[in-house]
């Protein structure tokens, strides 16, 4: 199940990633599992079925992001494009969705936003901690950085890996702003990409972002190609023999600054293959943010619900009790090198919000399940996590770690 996955989220609350709210199963494009089935799978229909489940848990979530759309929480005028039924969700799940999309869309513009030039980092004898927003692992050295004269500036080409981007409008809604990186790939299982290809290469509205006469589909018309923007068919069980050498072909480059996002996807995977993409990452990228978004606190009462209420409509997630905590999130990185990471829960992120963005949504329905809301948000949560490689020479790695920690920096 962990192919593509798309942003997958289960339907309601006890319905993680598709959750349409906060982590509904089914997050911007996503689950992980979807993607290229192998041999082995062939004989195994319980798999087969399971991912079939997890890839149908993005049409909630799309659903989900549409109905916050509509009423005024988000502005995505992409989203449409991916719904043949509008449902209007309720509020709590309306709530979910935009914070949920707010917070991963936070971190996308600050990476891309956040570029200094070579030259822009002078050494000095003072060293300085690269953000308060992140923490240190007890066994990695904290990152420290010799800059004192930063200048923002175009210098630094980077790249984007959306995992299990299912019907995820990211790249779109943001290159229709004028803010975009030098790559940007999304994964998924090919039924996914098929359907997504499909929407874009029919839509003049997709076609003009892109802006790239040669954009072309390949491989049966699951995959799409063109010179910033690649959609890529694949199974993430199989991230390092498959994934990885399909970017490669597509241009992907380890020396780049890459931001990977998992939204909801990582968790639908067992915690082997999960690990095994945070390993890949961390041990061959010169530099790399990592930004994963699912649930956790699995053993309490609503923990417990939530995932009897999943199991009822054949929905695991085999990965929570390998990270059920916010520690743990974090120790998923830094147990394995990666310089700083933070967890949150989205109570933490919602409380974040400037008093004017608080009223602004207030306004725009009623809502007034603030207990349930405040219980639902504490079993998701954000993490994200950032490295440089250390055997990289200065002031490049130094210049690396101030583009990461100010990407996750409020």
């Amino acid at each position: 199940m962990s192919g593509g996955m798309g942003n997958r989220s289960p339907p309601f609350w006890p319905g993680p990633r598709r959750m349409g709210g906060f982590g509904a199963p089914g997050a911007p494009g996503t689950a992980p599992g979807r993607g290229s089935f192998t041999p082995s799978m062939m004989h195994d229909e319980p798999q087969v079925a399971r991912d079939d489940i997890i890839k149908g848990t993005d049409d909630d979530a799309i659903i989900s992001k549409l109905s916050a759309v509509n009423l005024g929480y988000l502005d995505d005028p992409f989203v449409k494009y991916f719904v043949k039924r509008p449902s209007r969700r309720p509020p709590l799940i309306n709530r979910g969705s935009y914070l949920r999309t707010r917070s991963l869309d936070t971190f996308t513009e600050q990476f891309i936003k956040n570029d200094i030039t070579p030259s822009s980092i002078t050494t000095t004898t003072t060293t300085t901690s690269p953000t308060s927003a992140t923490t240190q692992s007890a066994s990695t050295p904290s990152p420290t950085t010799t800059a004192t004269a930063i200048t923002p500036a175009a210098g630094i080409k980077k790249q984007i890996v959306s995992l299990g981007c299912g019907s995820d409008t990211r790249y779109f809604k943001f290159k229709a702003k004028g803010l975009s990186a030098h790559k940007y790939f999304e994964i998924d299982f090919p039924e996914s990409t098929a359907k997504k290809a499909v929407v874009i290469k029919k839509n003049k509205a997709f076609t003009d972002i892109i802006g790239d006469p040669d954009l072309r589909l390949g491989l049966g018309g699951t995959e799409l190609y063109s010179k910033d923007y690649c959609l890529l068919s694949g199974d993430l069980r199989e991230f390092t023999e498959s994934i990885v050498p399909k970017l490669k072909a597509q241009g992907f480059d380890i020396s780049l600054p890459t931001l990977f996002l998992s939204e909801c996807v990582l968790i639908y995977i067992q915690p082997g293959d999960s690990d095994a993409i945070v390993n890949w990452v961390g041990t061959n990228m010169d530099a790399s943010l990592f930004v994963v978004y699912e649930q956790i606190n699995p053993t309490d009462a609503f923990g417990a619900m939530m995932l009897r209420n999943l199991k009822a409509r054949q929905i695991e997630l085999p990965g929570i009790h390998a990270y059920p905590s916010l520690k743990s999130q974090e120790e998923r990185f830094t147990s394995r090198g990666w310089q700083a990471a933070k967890a949150v829960n989205m109570n933490k992120l919602h409380e974040s919000l400037s008093e004017q963005e608080l009223k602004r949504i207030s306004s725009l329905e009623i809502f007034d399940e603030v207990e349930e809301w405040q219980l639902l948000a504490d079993h998701y949560c954000v993490a994200w996590a950032y490295q440089a490689k250390p055997q990289q020479p200065e002031p490049r790695r130094s210049q690396l770690i101030h583009l990461l920690a100010n990407a996750v920096s409020s």
